[in-house]
């Protein structure tokens, strides 16, 4: 006996739809209109969620645009989450603390808020696989973008000590500064071995 998946309706959009969407450069690549539009048809939701491609030098531009066209807000992705930090009206602590922003909630006094849960949603990953953080333990930490920082600090917030390592040196070393983390193999890691990087 074979079972059929169950239909989901077709998408709901009229005039009064909620709308969102990823900005990024590259976003095409990206899940997220996928996973977002299959859950706003399955439970009847009057709204769309958009691929935003948006240059650097259009990022701002592209933000104030889509808050006059009445979206909601957009999630950010690379890479634009440090801009992001800088064009947000108010941040939450976690933000904040990473300096960097992955959502963007619009608000009707036009005002823009900015939230960072790439580090919240990493834990909840690893809570989920059965490997919830201990505190007092060490985490390597492989990159220094926008999520980096998120990450690093939802560890620390859990009691984790946190080192670096990156590609360029500079990221790394910048990293470490926002956050007081430690940086290991001086940002490079090469070819060396785990047991090298003394973390």
């Amino acid at each position: 006996m074979t079972t059929s998946a169950p239909s989901i309706p077709a998408q709901i959009i009229t005039g009064k739809a909620r709308l969102a969407g990823v900005l990024g450069w590259p976003v095409a690549h990206s899940r997220s209109p996928a996973l977002h539009n299959y859950w706003l048809r399955r439970y009847g939701v009057d709204g769309a969620y958009v691929p935003l491609p948006a240059a650097p030098a259009c990022f701002e531009a592209a933000v104030r645009g889509l808050q006059a066209a009445g979206f909601r807000g957009a999630n950010v992705t690379i890479p634009h989450k440090e801009a992001a930090y800088s064009l947000a009206d108010e941040l939450d602590e976690s933000a904040r603390r990473a300096g960097a922003v992955n959502t963007f909630v619009f608000r009707e006094d036009g005002t823009i808020l900015g939230l960072s849960t790439d580090g919240d949603g990493f834990v909840a990953s690893l809570e989920a696989e059965g490997l919830p953080p201990r505190p007092r333990t060490r985490a390597l930490l492989l990159g220094a973008g926008g999520a980096a920082r998120s990450v690093a600090a939802a560890l620390q917030d859990r009691g984790i000590e946190v080192c670096i390592t990156n590609r360029t040196q500079e990221r790394a070393t910048a990293l470490a500064a926002a956050c007081r983390v430690r940086m290991c193999c001086h940002g490079r890691c090469g070819s060396a071995s785990w047991a090298r990087l003394h973390c």
